[in-house]
């Protein structure tokens, strides 16, 4: 009877075991709409604030003399976004990648857009937002670029604005 009562308590520990394998696999990657994620930045953004003002940008050279190499990558989706006047600190990329692999290569290429405009002569005043405002942000397969002039709100996670 004893032996009979330890295999039972043992098989039930087995199955306890397999049922938390089961259930510590990783769960269903967030999926998000970009224009959505986009306005979720911009419903963020005080009344108080400045105006923003900003326009969506598709034409594929605009887009890879930016950002030179994400045309190589492919993607999901994109949102890019400028002010009316090219050059001043303002600007929000979007992405999802394909391949999360890739997420690294996008990460590179936006901090590469971060540096060029960080050390900025043309518009040397920009060049100070670009250095301490500007970031990169990821969420699974999604990523941002955002920069916005001072007074503007950066959300922490951008992805999470959305819920």
């Amino acid at each position: 009877m004893m032996k009979r009562m330890i295999s039972v308590i043992l098989m039930t520990l087995a199955l306890a075991v397999l049922l938390c394998a089961c259930g510590s696999e990783e769960a269903e990657e967030k999926t998000f709409v970009l224009e959505d994620v986009y306005q979720s930045i911009m419903d963020a953004q005080s009344e108080d604030s400045e105006a923003l003002v900003m326009f969506p940008e598709a034409d594929p050279a605009v887009v890879d003399s930016i950002y030179p190499g994400l045309s190589e990558i492919e993607l999901t989706q994109q949102a890019l976004y400028f002010p009316p006047i090219f050059g001043f600190a303002s600007e929000i990329m979007l992405v999802e990648v394909t391949n999360k692999s890739d997420v690294a290569a996008v990460k590179e290429i936006f901090q590469a857009r971060i540096d060029r405009g960080a050390s900025d002569t043309t518009y040397p005043e920009n060049a100070e937002p670009w250095a301490t405002r500007a970031q990169v942000q990821v969420e699974g397969r999604y990523v941002c670029m955002i920069v916005l002039p001072e007074g503007n709100t950066i959300p922490e996670n951008v992805f999470a604005t959305e819920e």
